[in-house]
């Protein structure tokens, strides 16, 4: 009798084979693909692959079997990855795998617990579970309050941010409720949204030049560096002045000093201000406090307007103990820094701009303000190479569309732009 040789196990391989769930790594794939596509631009071919890439993604959520926990673990590492990365600049690399993780393990909770809510609900609605429509009702309007560490992000229209479709509400509601009925109807519910017109948002008067540097996170900070930087900001407003702007916009923090501490910049600065509206990020002291902020400079006098809403970890630690222990443990003692009680609000000429550092440029609460102009400033080398800068574009677009905010954006790292472009 002829003996047939045996299998040989091998743990690990049985395990993944076991736990592994492959549609949820498609499903993430898909939710991730309109962001890391978007880096290659906003032409039409990009904008039309990521219209059907974004239905492809709902559908196989809804309609796949799949791990709600690896899917938000997925999703998580592929959104997020690059948070470790600023702690390169800390001496703490080794912790960008475990920060990873963590990210990951966090988002596969929250996925995890909310399918485990949902799925209580055992009836059904007109022959649909009800736990699919809660899902449903989720994606639309639950990711607004989804806010891990006071960090919200994780939007589903940033699917859709850069397509065909307007990133809306509405426009999410039609697309989830055509692929959840699954009938006749869903083609006509996917097309409504195509005709969609973009709303008209105003457009000041003025030529307002926005500046674009790349200097790499371990330089900017560099004592020996620095006159370098300062240098280079003066022949950039000097050269808007040349080129008859009426407003220059450096990025946050391009002076990487407490610049109210140093009156010659500042006497500088003021005495170019009458030729041009000047804009710059910069540290601020006072009190012996730190703050991270905006100068403006303008006839001779100058403004500064502090950050209001601060990055968690990057600028502080977002839980109410063992902040100065963290503080001392990972990040040499430095402290947090200060804020502002409201966002900050200033004029240029009869218009009046929404001031936003970094993270604030993607804070609902800023644009739903009066002011129809916002200028922000950010300084995106912290994590660079990443999705990250393209994911905060697609933010700012999503809230300049659905509050009719023009966006003037300063970056260090990233192109600049202004949002709508025209």
């Amino acid at each position: 009798m002829q003996q047939h040789p045996q299998r040989i196990k091998i743990p690990c391989v049985s395990f993944f084979k076991r736990y592994f769930n492959t549609n949820s790594l498609i499903i993430a794939i898909f939710f991730s693909l309109p962001i890391y596509l978007s880096i290659f631009g906003e032409n039409l071919i990009i904008k039309i692959l990521n219209s059907i890439i974004s239905i492809i993604a709902f559908y196989l959520f809804f309609n796949q079997k799949h791990s709600f926990f690896q899917t938000g673990f997925f999703i998580g590492i592929f959104w997020f990855y690059w948070i470790g990365l600023s702690f390169r600049y800390y001496n703490l690399s080794y912790l960008i795998p475990f920060i990873i993780l963590f990210i990951g393990i966090g988002y596969g909770i929250i996925f995890w617990i909310l399918n485990k809510i949902f799925s209580l609900f055992k009836f059904s609605i007109f022959h649909l579970p009800f736990s699919i429509l809660l899902w449903g009702l989720f994606f639309i309007f639950g990711f607004d309050y989804l806010k891990p560490f006071t960090f919200d992000w994780l939007k589903p229209e940033v699917l859709i941010s850069n397509s065909l479709f307007l990133p809306y509400k509405i426009t999410l509601f039609l697309l989830i409720l055509a692929i959840i009925l699954k009938n006749k109807f869903s083609f006509i519910l996917i097309l409504i949204p195509l005709f969609f017109s973009k709303p008209h948002i105003d457009k000041p008067n003025l030529k307002i030049n926005l500046i674009t540097t790349y200097i790499p996170q371990d330089k900017k900070w560099d004592k020996n560096f620095i006159p370098q930087e300062i240098k280079n900001n003066f022949k950039h407003i000097q050269n808007s002045i040349n080129r008859e702007y009426d407003v220059v916009v450096l990025p946050e923090s391009a002076f990487p000093i407490f610049l109210n501490r140093y009156p010659n910049l500042i006497k500088k600065l003021k005495e170019l201000s009458t030729k041009i509206t000047i804009i710059t990020g910069a540290l601020h002291l006072k009190n012996n406090q730190f703050y991270n902020s905006t100068y403006i400079f303008e006839d001779k006098k100058m403004i500064i307007l502090d950050k209001h809403i601060l990055v968690p970890f990057g600028e502080y630690i977002p839980f109410p103990f063992f902040q100065k222990e963290i503080n001392k443990i990972f990040f040499n003692g430095a402290s947090d820094y200060k804020t502002s009680k409201n966002f900050g609000e200033f004029k240029i000429k009869n218009y009046t701009f929404l001031n936003a550092i970094c993270y604030e440029a993607t804070i609902e609460k800023l644009y739903q303000k009066k002011p129809k102009y916002v200028i922000a400033m950010s300084n995106m080398a912290w994590f660079m190479p990443s999705i990250a800068p393209i994911l905060q574009k697609l933010l700012i677009n999503i809230y300049a569309l659905k509050y009719k905010k023009r966006v003037y954006h300063s970056l260090n790292y990233y192109k600049s732009y202004k949002i709508p472009r025209k």
